[in-house]
């Protein structure tokens, strides 16, 4: 699902993960044409001749209007039935009892320690990296070079910039923003947008 920078991404971990490939959903796109080598199948209604027994589907959407059409999709789908691929790249690390749920996306070099669970939807991007014991919630979205330290809580919908350093121990409330290389000393609540270093509220 989606023909953008991200669904490039995507589509990298697919092949090297050896996924026999249908095709790719994207309105913006003509039916029948080829994009980086895969059929354009047309917009999502073409789902409706595909049994959710059948195909698999990969979350190729990126973060426009805040991640919500990406959210929306994911959603809509899951509940009609349709899994999610959860898609690790070769490079990525993971802890034995890390726990993943169904269309989580690990990035390549991206690091999920012990004791850590994320739920639907997460992506953790390239080299990013996920401490013990921290808890994320659907949709979030973790950008390039991001670290979370410790036992950190992140509500759904949040989102943290490339570079951005969480502290051990913060909650980040749902919907809130990051900015890229912001340093998070204290708890952002939901809704919230903090930038700089040390992060404040914008």
């Amino acid at each position: 699902m989606g023909a953008g920078g991200h669904a490039r991404v995507v589509l990298d971990v697919l092949r090297l993960r050896g996924y026999q490939l249908l095709g790719i959903c994207a309105p913006e796109l003509p039916a029948g044409s080829k994009w980086h080598g895969v059929d354009v199948l047309g917009d999502d209604t073409v789902l409706d001749d595909l049994s959710c027994d059948e195909v698999w589907l990969a979350n190729g959407i990126g973060l426009a209007q805040r991640g919500m059409v990406r959210r929306r999709i994911q959603d809509a789908y899951f509940s009609r039935g349709y899994s999610w691929l959860t898609l690790e790249h070769p490079s990525s690390l993971r802890a034995s009892d890390s726990w993943l749920a169904d269309g989580v996306q690990l990035m390549a070099g991206a690091v999920v320690q012990p004791g850590c669970r994320l739920e639907s939807g997460v992506v953790i991007n390239t080299c990013a990296s996920v401490d013990h014991d921290c808890q994320l919630g659907e949709h979030v979205f973790v950008g390039p070079g991001a670290v979370l330290c410790g036992a950190v809580k992140v509500d759904r919908g949040a989102f943290i910039g490339a570079g951005a350093v969480v502290l051990p121990g913060i909650h980040l409330g749902e919907d809130a923003i990051i900015g890229a290389g912001a340093v998070v000393i204290r708890s952002v609540g939901a809704g919230c947008t903090a930038v700089g270093n040390p992060a404040r509220n914008r």
